[in-house]
């Protein structure tokens, strides 16, 4: 019963401190943040699903009610707006980094989504905790630095896609990776000596030769098939 009690105590405060960590969002912050939605959505196709995203008038626009999004894919916590999960809608197009860069994103997904082309240069959404860019046409070689502004991020997928060319040295120097899923690509090459403990992540389904490196090593056999 005290163990269960102890749990309980703790499982409070960590809501606490994280409801602390995102205090609620002014208005005029919303209206910032909408006006680089709405240019993000415009670099956006076949984007139906969010027809709802619309030019705030003046600083009225609001993004989200406590933990409920007013806006759709929007991510929201204590009234904040903390990221965006816009998945499966069919978006294709482009992502425009630089309306990202304006947002305060904890969280980005377009997993299940028709993009196409290389990745996009993310590196400035340096908040950014979870990535998920899986699933989707994404091709081509990644540049050996694109995460190296990224020190937040716990896990990236990149899943589904058609990366080719080495795994990006950069994801090696992520201090807090604990989740990375390169599975179903083209990588080639070595995999990278990971030095983060306790990663788990799955790298199937490539064109990856060499040894499993010793960070690796405790990792199912399921993650380096094909």
């Amino acid at each position: 019963m005290a163990s269960s009690q102890t749990q309980t105590h703790r499982y409070f405060i960590a809501l606490l401190l994280l409801s602390a960590a995102f205090p609620p969002s002014s208005s005029s912050d919303d209206a910032k943040f909408a006006k680089s939605l709405i240019q993000f959505k415009q670099s956006l196709t076949n984007a139906a699903a969010l027809d709802g995203w619309l030019e705030p008038a003046g600083a009225s626009a609001r993004l989200c009610s406590r933990n409920t999004p007013l806006w759709s894919g929007c991510i929201c916590l204590n009234g904040s707006f903390v990221g965006l999960r816009l998945v499966g809608m069919g978006l294709g197009g482009a992502i425009d980094a630089e309306a990202l860069a304006e947002l305060p994103l904890y969280t980005f997904s377009v997993a299940r989504n028709n993009f196409t082309g290389p990745m996009p240069d993310l590196g400035r959404l340096t908040r950014l905790r979870s990535l998920y860019l899986s699933d989707n046409g994404f091709r081509g070689e990644i540049r050996g630095d694109a995460f190296a502004g990224m020190r937040s991020v716990r896990k990236v997928v990149l899943a589904g896609n058609y990366f080719s060319g080495d795994i990006p040295a950069s994801l090696v120097e992520l201090p807090r990776l604990v989740d990375l899923r390169l599975q179903d690509n083209m990588f080639g090459g070595r995999l990278l000596e990971f030095r983060q403990a306790n990663l788990t992540g799955n790298f199937s389904n490539n064109r990856l030769r060499g040894s499993i490196p010793a960070a690796l090593s405790g990792l199912n056999a399921t993650s380096f098939y094909g």
